[in-house]
This record gives C-alpha cells, sequence and structure tokens, in this order.
C-alpha cells in the first residue's frame, strides 16, 4: 500500500488541477457571454449619430430590411414610410419611379390608407389607428416629388408630408413656393425641415431656435395653415432639441431610427422606415404589417 501512495498522492492531485481548470474555464465563459451581450447592444444604433451610408439588409438608416423581416411592437403600431428623391440616382437614397409606382400600387390593391404625419400624431395620441393605415413621408422638399410622386400617389388617391427646409424653395432640384402651395391645396401635408437643413446635434441652443422656429414662422405665412410636423435633418438632435421642437409649437417631430411608430413613442422622437432604392418588391411587401 505504502508503495502506491505516491501515486494515489499524484493522481489526486492531478483531478484536483482539472476540477479547478474546468471551474475556471466556467466562470470565463460565462463572464465573456455576459461581456459579448453588453458589447453588442453598446453597439445599437443611436439616433444622435449621423447617419452612415447604408449597405443591403441594415437597418442603421431606418431603411427596410431586405430578408422582409418586420419589427415587433406593442400597443397601437403604425408604419411611417421615409423616402427622399423619386428617381434614379447614385445611391439608395434614391428611389426609381418605376419601383415607387409598384409600391404604391402594392399599397393600394392590399387595402392600405394613408394619412398624414400630423394625422398619425393623433391617432397615436389617441390610442386609435384604423387596420393597414400608412403614413408616406419624403424629406427636403425635392421637386421630384412634385413631378414624379405627387401624380402616382394621386392616381391611388393617397396622401403624404413633406418636410421643407424653407430657404431652400426655388432653389434647382427643390420645390418652389407655387409647388408647395399647390401640394397643401391638394391634401398633402407640408412640414418643417428646418430652414437651412443643419445638424442640430452640435448646433447651440440660439441656432436651434432659429432653424426650427424660423422654419415654421416662414412656412406658416407661405401656405396660410399652422405647420404641425418637424423632421430632424439627418436625424441628429442634441438632448435639448426635441424640448425646442414641442416649444415651437409642432406637435410631432420623426427621426431616422428604424421601427413602426406606437402610442409608446415619444412624439418628439418618432421612428420610421427608410425605403432604400434597392429593396424589392416582395422584402417591401413583407416589411410592412
Amino acid at each position: 500500500m505504502k508503495k502506491y501512495l505516491p501515486r494515489l498522492v499524484s493522481l489526486v492531485i492531478i483531478i484536483s488541477v482539472i476540477l479547478s481548470f474546468n471551474f475556471a474555464l466556467g466562470k470565463y465563459r460565462a463572464s465573456k457571454s455576459v461581456a459579448d451581450v453588453q458589447g453588442s447592444n453598446a453597439g445599437t444604433y443611436n439616433q444622435t449619430t449621423p447617419p452612415q451610408q447604408p449597405k443591403p439588409g441594415s437597418q442603421i438608416d431606418g431603411g427596410l430590411n431586405s430578408s422582409g423581416a418586420s419589427t415587433n411592437t406593442k400597443g397601437v403600431a403604425i408604419p411611417i414610410l421615409m423616402y427622399h428623391e423619386i428617381c434614379a440616382g447614385p445611391n439608395s437614397l434614391y428611389v426609381p419611379v418605376d419601383k415607387f409606382r409598384a409600391q404604391m400600387n402594392y399599397l393600394l390593391n392590399s387595402g392600405y390608407h394613408t394619412v398624414t404625419m400630423a394625422q398619425a400624431q393623433e391617432m397615436l395620441v389617441n390610442g386609435q389607428i384604423p387596420a393597414k393605415t400608412i403614413v408616406l413621408t419624403f424629406d427636403d422638399g425635392y421637386t421630384s416629388f412634385y413631378t414624379q410622386a405627387w401624380p402616382i400617389m394621386q392616381e391611388c388617391g393617397f396622401t403624404g408630408t413633406v418636410y421643407v427646409c424653407s430657404s431652400f424653395s426655388g432653389k434647382d432640384n427643390y420645390l418652389t413656393w407655387e409647388e408647395i402651395q399647390n401640394l397643401q391645396a391638394g391634401g398633402i401635408e407640408i412640414g418643417s425641415h428646418t430652414q437651412n437643413h443643419i445638424d442640430l446635434k452640435t448646433a447651440n441652443s440660439t441656432k436651434q431656435i432659429e432653424e426650427i422656429q424660423g422654419s415654421k414662422r416662414v412656412l406658416e405665412e407661405q401656405i396660410g395653415v399652422p405647420i404641425k410636423s418637424f423632421c430632424y435633418p439627418t436625424g441628429t438632435y442634441s438632448e435639448t432639441t426635441p424640448t425646442i421642437v414641442k416649444e415651437a409649437g409642432y406637435t410631432s417631430a420623426v427621426t431616422v431610427a428604424y421601427g413602426h411608430a406606437t402610442s409608446q413613442n415619444n412624439l418628439y422622437l418618432i421612428p420610421r422606415m427608410r425605403v432604400p432604392g434597392w429593396i424589392t418588391l416582395d422584402n417591401f411587401a413583407k416589411s410592412i404589417p
């Protein structure tokens, strides 16, 4: 027995070392898993970050998911689609006319009905949104909305909201005041996109107030109706911007953060779903509830 004792002691030591190693490895893996989850959460898109050039399938800039996946939301929800130029162009902010027509025909044939952003805001407040309600929004006030998008929308009986930069009216490729007035008279809501499309995140409070209030004042003078809806240029804003927007008299403000608007949203941080030029009609359809 004595001659086997050293071997027995060695065996016990080896087993103890193995058990200790496995225990330590388990703790390491558990801690790494938590760290990985925290890291992935830390990388979640922050809507105060300037939009990146979107990649196919990415939701970082509010783009419709290429897989057709739809976000799950609690409570009352409504998809707010975000467009820019309606024509052929060099990047995904341009939606070709034929694709836009196909998307509008899909919505019409599927029984969707459109409302303006001001009407959607009232629905969100009341918590009552009829089935298949959708909002069409257009940023920057490009001429292509008047010449390309609006005629197609009229054929479908659709309305929408165009966010205009008040200092851009009449400049090359932007809506004129006459066109803006015609749109408003024809049932299109005109919203504000500031005066000069500045980065509100870096602007001081005085400059923000000037851009946000000034745009509202000029637009109201030109079209003769209250301007209720606001859109953050490139989706950026500071901690104080939503308060400035609210105090200016707007009833809602939209961002570029991806998601369906719900009754639980802050009315001055409403998400949208950007429609990129590369999306297929099948994935467009799947992305809308």
